[in-house]
């Protein structure tokens, strides 16, 4: 099935043909780029991103991007920027536009619901018709809500471990752990222990459940919980850093842009213009 229907709310994008683009490009739009099985890889402005089977890659719109390899199939779904806020300001009750983490992102909940799209897809040989039209426009708007809570977003400052529920109990016992001291000094050993697994079977669990290493989601989730103290406190950068549990304001800095393309002082600049 090659495939590419385009709604008022977004385009969905089916190909099993990979072509390997030579120039970066910056859409208006919100992206959410699946892989289906095998790895992925997209160059972006900072870094190169690879992600795997089940996992999945959300830019944001004018994000400039170059897609290097997919393997299997290529699943795309281009969402309208005007849907999407409008979605997260009447959720979320935020001003600001949505700002997705640029990492490797991985729940169920998306899972299924590509799954879901695709099983009605198959076989449907005909142009879009307007019931199609209507079905996927539907489907885009609870996608977008679906990234309100399930994505790491500048909108959400948490991490939603409800969106792990079908990962094993350990796993999520750790994040719960991490979370509620994520500025002690944590180590693979630490974390290991509460899964009662060998640290390099742990880390290996966790990064294939989750997508991420244990490591990268806890200062993923330090960056989530200095957002509020950015935007609402007159704490200073370095303080933040220190209060969240890094080790150094550069580090912190670094993962912050790294994540959303922007410094802590612009976005608590942008917050409070």
């Amino acid at each position: 099935m090659n495939k590419m229907l385009t709604t008022n709310q977004g385009l969905f994008l089916f190909k099993t043909e990979f072509e390997q683009e030579s120039l970066k490009r910056s859409d208006n739009c919100y992206k959410l780029i699946y892989s289906l099985g095998g790895k992925t890889t997209y160059q972006l402005s900072r870094q190169d991103i690879t992600f795997h089977a089940d996992q999945m890659l959300l830019l944001n719109p004018y994000d400039a991007h170059r897609q290097l390899e997919v393997a299997h199939h290529k699943f795309l779904i281009e969402l309208d920027p005007q849907m999407v806020n409008n979605a997260a300001k009447t959720l979320m009750d935020h001003s600001e536009n949505i700002q997705f983490a640029q990492m490797p992102q991985q729940t169920p909940q998306i899972t299924k619901w590509v799954a879901f799209i695709l099983d009605y897809l198959q076989g449907r040989e005909e142009d879009l018709d307007k019931s199609m039209e209507v079905f996927l426009d539907n489907s885009f708007i609870q996608l977008a809500i679906l990234l309100m809570r399930g994505s790491v977003n500048n909108q959400y400052h948490d991490i939603n471990e409800e969106v792990y529920r079908s990962v094993n109990f350990p796993i999520r016992q750790v994040m719960e752990a991490m979370k509620e001291s994520y500025n002690s000094n944590w180590t693979l050993d630490d974390m290991a222990a509460i899964a009662q697994l060998d640290k390099y079977r742990f880390s290996h669990v966790f990064k294939e459940k989750v997508g991420v290493s244990p490591f990268s989601w806890l200062q993923i989730y330090r960056i989530q919980r200095s957002l509020d103290k950015l935007q609402f406190t007159n704490a200073t950068i370095l303080q933040i850093a220190m209060e969240t549990g890094f080790s150094s304001v550069s580090m912190y800095n670094r993962l912050f842009k790294k994540l959303y393309g922007m410094t802590p002082s612009y976005f608590r600049n942008s917050r409070n213009t």
